[in-house]
């Protein structure tokens, strides 16, 4: 079987109503975990998941004031409707397709010196539900 390598460049993403994440991100990584009790019995070690927990980690860079602003849109969101999930999509070159509900988050806006403006995030995947499509 051959190798395939995926780079970050091999994904394209995007937020609910088609904004596209991906010309503005400079990493983005979802983890899903399933969160495991370990029982020790007389008859030897059980295990017991109990929870299914997820984030999405998305560093990218600020785009304040371009069309369809990724940083506008969770501004907006996250000020208009915090309780409601925003579903993202992650889709990888070779068809692996990862759909997932977080809750929206304010971006910081500023920056320093002469750096580029950037905003980090750390999403809790909404009840570590992620609809998983490998082709």
């Amino acid at each position: 079987m051959a190798t395939v390598v995926i780079t970050g460049r091999d994904i394209s993403l995007s937020f609910t109503g088609g904004t596209d994440i991906e010309a503005q991100a400079t990493s983005a990584v979802l983890t899903k975990v399933n969160e495991r009790q370990e029982y020790q019995t007389l008859d030897g070690t059980a295990y017991k998941t109990t929870n299914i927990s997820g984030t999405f980690a998305l560093s990218m860079l600020a785009d304040w004031g371009k069309a369809n602003s990724v940083c506008e849109a969770l501004w907006t969101a996250a000020e208009t409707a915090p309780d409601t999930d925003i579903t993202i999509t992650l889709t990888a070159a070779t068809g692996a397709q990862f759909q997932f509900p977080v809750k929206p988050e304010f971006p910081t806006a500023g920056g320093s010196g002469i750096d580029a403006q950037t905003v980090d995030f750390e999403f809790t995947v909404s009840g570590g539900a992620v609809t998983e499509t490998f082709s």
